[in-house]
């Protein structure tokens, strides 16, 4: 495989770096166990998930007062611009394509269910 000559010398001195940082990792290093690398996966994971949601967060932090001044922008903009008329068949509009769309997702729901029931 590879020729250990410092084993057979016993003087490490003459052995390349490589082995001799192998060979002092494996005697001083503890090596995990199955249950020591579970707990490492886990803590990578948790700190993970906390740097993401951080993250995330702090995006949201930022971003949110220009969500809220862009839309605010266009809402004054709207009732500027159209009557009131125009904005009531507008919001019913809307709220008759809200309402549509979830009593169609009920039903095929409900069909679906119906369907595996019977």
């Amino acid at each position: 495989m590879h020729d250990n000559k410092w084993e057979e010398s016993g003087d490490w001195r003459d052995s390349p770096f490589l082995i001799v940082l192998s060979e002092y990792v494996s005697k001083n290093v503890g090596m995990p166990t199955d249950m020591g690398t579970l707990i490492a996966y886990v803590l990578l994971l948790v700190v993970t998930w906390y740097v993401i949601l951080w993250a995330t967060r702090l995006m949201i932090s930022l971003i949110w007062p220009v969500i809220m001044v862009v839309s605010a922008y266009f809402l004054f903009h709207l009732l500027r611009t159209y009557g009131h008329e125009y904005l009531l068949d507008l919001f019913f509009q809307a709220l008759s394509v809200l309402v549509e769309t979830a009593l169609t997702v009920i039903a095929k729901s409900l069909k679906f269910i119906l369907y595996i029931l019977f």
